[in-house]
This record gives structure tokens, sequence and C-alpha cells, in this order.
């Protein structure tokens, strides 16, 4: 008989991303093997999930909002009622699907999931993205079995450590560099120029994008150096139009092709997502970090010192753009030397086996079938 598995994950790209990582390599080591994603109707693996062949079921939940807004405030309110109707959807989902151990990838939904999988005496791997680990998976730490990491940094928030594991933040496959000068040639960007890949794209951005606006004037009479902007949709059309008489300034509202356009980049300006960092240390790639100071409990900040205590990147508080920014680039874009040590140091933090060394120690773990 198979391994049935459960994998929770929800809301955003950085909890969705991995627990979908997860699941392809659980299909590709053991294809028998059941899985079934737990997610909500309002984020993204509503979309991606089903997208990728695999079963998704919705649970309705939702966290605790941190402002006093009325809005708010009536969720709030209404909160202790979505747990309630979502504990008993994921009983019926423990009875009915009946895994032999369940995964959760952090976001709310992984919480109802992993105390019943507990309560049902279930095995208990929790996958954890980020330098400050979210409440989610601390809250759900006593009863894992193991607990997979990113960053060693994260280890002084467990206790005990024995169930800890250092094994990366999974990347979906295929996400490798390719060639510099052939990814510059289908994006049209000049093959011999510097270039400066500008993660925007979403609303925590904008402050980027117009911290970088004040200072492109300066920034490009070094004629050596070319931009490839993501703005995110609000900023896209203010900076397309601002940029217009730079012919050495390409702006989009989204990059659809992103291995295309970290290989064709020298330097990475954009903010300290726990997806972002994979995907940048994966490639290599030294990075000018802007952690978005309002992310859950400041883990941006966590995630960005954990590469720049390492050589790895250079970061930059929001706090500090309009001083700093303009220095911090010039010293990336001139400074060969600098840049390629912050490379290789980048380089060295990359996690190109998250996914097996996870799926692999989940096989082994006893009761759940290989």
């Amino acid at each position: 008989m198979a391994s049935r598995v459960i994998i929770a994950a929800g809301g955003t790209g950085g909890h969705v991303f991995p627990a979908l990582a997860i699941g392809e390599e659980i299909r590709a080591q053991k294809p028998e093997t059941e899985i079934l994603f737990i997610g909500t109707n309002r984020g993204l693996e509503e979309r991606v999930i089903p997208a990728a062949g695999f079963r998704l079921k919705t649970i309705v939940m939702s966290g605790v909002q941190r402002s006093l807004h009325p809005r708010d405030v009536l969720r709030n309110l209404v909160m202790p009622f979505k747990v309630l109707f979502g504990l008993l959807q994921s009983i019926t989902v423990m009875w009915t699907f009946r895994p032999h151990v369940v995964i959760g990838c952090g976001g709310y939904v992984t919480g109802p999931i992993v105390l019943l999988a507990a309560l049902f005496r279930k095995k208990i791997i929790l996958q954890e993205q980020n330098s400050r680990p979210g409440r989610t998976t601390l809250s759900l730490a006593r009863w894992a079995d193991a607990i997979h990491l990113t960053y060693e940094d994260a280890q002084r928030f467990f206790d005990p450590k024995r169930k800890l594991m250092m094994s990366g933040n999974p990347l979906r496959k295929g996400f490798a560099r390719q060639d510099m000068a052939a990814a510059r040639a289908a994006l049209g960007l000049d093959s011999g120029r510097n270039t400066l890949l500008v993660l925007g794209g979403s609303l925590g951005a904008r402050a980027v994008n117009a911290a970088l606006l004040k200072i492109m004037d300066t920034l490009l009479q070094d004629d050596n150096i070319q931009v490839l902007w993501q703005t995110g949709k609000p900023d896209y059309e203010n900076v397309r139009d601002t940029m217009k008489p730079y012919s050495q300034v390409q702006v989009h509202a989204f990059i659809d092709n992103m291995i295309g356009a970290y290989s064709a980049a020298d330097t990475v300006l954009c903010r300290a997502g726990a997806m972002t960092l994979s995907e940048i240390t994966m490639m290599g790639l030294p990075a000018v970090l802007v952690p978005y100071p309002f992310a859950a409990d400041n883990h941006q900040e966590y995630n960005a010192r954990s590469l720049s205590d390492r050589g790895a990147a250079m970061t930059l508080l929001q706090t500090d753009l309009n001083e700093q920014l303009l220095p911090a680039l010039r010293k990336m874009m001139q400074d060969q030397a600098y840049r390629r040590a912050m490379a290789e140091a980048s380089y060295a933090l990359r996690q190109p086996d998250a996914a097996q060394n996870i799926v692999r120690h989940m096989f082994s773990l006893e009761g759940v079938r290989a």
C-alpha cells in the first residue's frame, strides 16, 4: 500500500512554493505516493497547486489581524468561528484521507491539520523558510518529529534542538543559472554592461521603487550600468514613463522568466523574503537587501542579516534608503572584486538538495511506508 502524505501550506509564495517543491520531489522519488495539499481558498495555493497536478483541499482559516482598523477588528471577532469550522473540516480530512505523515510548511492553515495529526498520532514534519521562525512553526514545534530549517540562525528559537535538521529551503526542479550572454540576448539587454536586477512586485516594495527613482539620474552617469526593473503593477506606469529617456533601463510590471532575469544579472536589489533569498543564493548572486519593515516579527530583517553577516549580501534598512542606496549600488556595480567575493559567499549558501533531503528523511520515519 502506498504512503499517504498531507502537505499543508497557505497564503504567500514563501510558504506555497517550498511545499510544492516537496510535493514534486515526493512524486519523483515515489510516484505511487498519495499526496493531498491543504490550503485556503484565498491564497496563491488555490491556483498553483492544482496547476501542478496535485489535489488541493481548502479549509477556512484566518489569523489575528494586528491593526485596529474597523475591518480588521471585525475579522478578529469572527476569527474564532472560522477556526472552529476549519478544525471541523480538518477532522474530516484526517478521518477520510488517513495520512501516514503531515508536512507543515507555514501559514495559519498549517495549525489545525498539524494539531490533529498530533492527536491522531501521525508523523509530523515542519519546514521553516525564515531565519526568524514564524509563530505557527514555533507553536507546533513540540509535536513535530522533525523541523527542517533553512538558516542556522533559526536554531536559537527552538528548544530542545534534537528535532532540528539543516536542510535548506526547497526550490522547484529546474531552477538553475543559464548562460549569461544568452539570457541577456533573450531579454534584449546589452551583453557588455553591468546589470542591476531590481525586484519590486508588491505594495511592500513601493519604497524601494521610490528611492531608486530619486537616484537614477546619478547612478546612470556610469554608462556601463543597465537596469532590469520589475516594479509591480502599482508603480509600473510611473516608473516606465519616468525612465523613458534611458535606453539602458528596462521596466516591467512583472517578469515571467525569472530564471533568465537572474541569469542576466550581476547584482540584485530586492526585499528579503525567504523564497527570493533562496533563489539568489542558488544563483550565486550578490544582493542589496531592503527588508520589508512591516513583515511579521520583522522576519525579513533576520533573513537579510543571515546573508549579510556571512558576506553574501548588503543589508539596508528602509529608513536609510535615501542616504545609503546610491553609495551601496555604486559599490556593488563598480567594484568587481567586492562583487565577486559576495557572489562566492552567496553561492556557498545555496542548498540545491533541500527537497531531496526532506523527502528522504520523511520516508525514513518509522510508520511511513517507502
